[in-house]
C-alpha cells in the first residue's frame, strides 16, 4: 500500500493499514504469553461497512499465545473496548495530534461531550496493553499513523 493513500475509516483497507503498521512496529519482538485485546465498535456506520446481518462495524487487535492479530469485527469481551457513534468519532480519527498539539485538548472535550451524550463509551482496563510491552510501544503512535491515512 502507498504510504500516503487515505482510506475510509474502518474499511478493510483502513484495517490493513493498522495491521501493517502494528506488524512493522512490533517487528520480531517477543510478545510473550500475555493476552491482550482491544476493540472499537461503531454504531450508525455507513451501511457498506457493515458485514451482512450486522448493525455495527468495528475492528480489533489481539495478542493470544504470542500471535498478533488485527482485523475487522467486534470482540465483545475485549480488555479495552470503545463503542462510539461513527459520525461522532470520524473527525477525531482524522486528526494527527503530533501535527497539531492543540487538537488533543479539543479532542478530549469532544470525547467528554460524546460520553455525556451517550454517543461514546469506554469499557475495560485502559492499562491492559501494558501486559504486552512491545505492543504498548506500538500503540503509542497508532492513532496518529492511522489519522494520516483516514478519509
Amino acid at each position: 500500500m502507498n504510504e500516503t493513500t487515505k482510506y475510509e475509516f474502518c474499511s478493510e483497507d483502513w484495517v490493513a493499514v493498522a495491521r501493517d503498521y502494528l506488524v512493522d512496529a512490533v517487528g520480531d519482538a517477543d510478545l510473550g504469553d500475555g493476552r491482550f485485546s482491544f476493540c472499537e465498535e461503531f454504531t450508525d456506520a455507513p451501511s457498506h461497512l457493515l458485514e451482512p446481518g450486522e448493525s455495527t462495524t468495528g475492528w480489533h487487535v489481539s495478542v493470544v499465545d504470542g500471535a498478533l492479530r488485527v482485523g475487522k469485527g467486534v470482540l465483545p469481551d475485549a480488555d479495552i473496548r470503545i463503542t462510539a457513534d461513527y459520525a461522532t468519532v470520524l473527525p477525531l480519527a482524522q486528526i494527527a495530534f503530533a501535527d497539531n498539539p492543540d487538537a488533543a485538548a479539543d479532542a478530549q472535550k469532544t470525547v467528554e461531550a460524546a460520553m455525556a451524550d451517550g454517543k461514546m463509551r469506554r469499557e475495560g482496563d485502559a492499562t491492559a496493553v501494558a501486559k504486552v510491552p512491545a505492543l504498548a510501544a506500538a500503540f503509542a503512535n497508532l492513532h496518529d499513523t492511522l489519522a494520516r491515512r483516514t478519509l
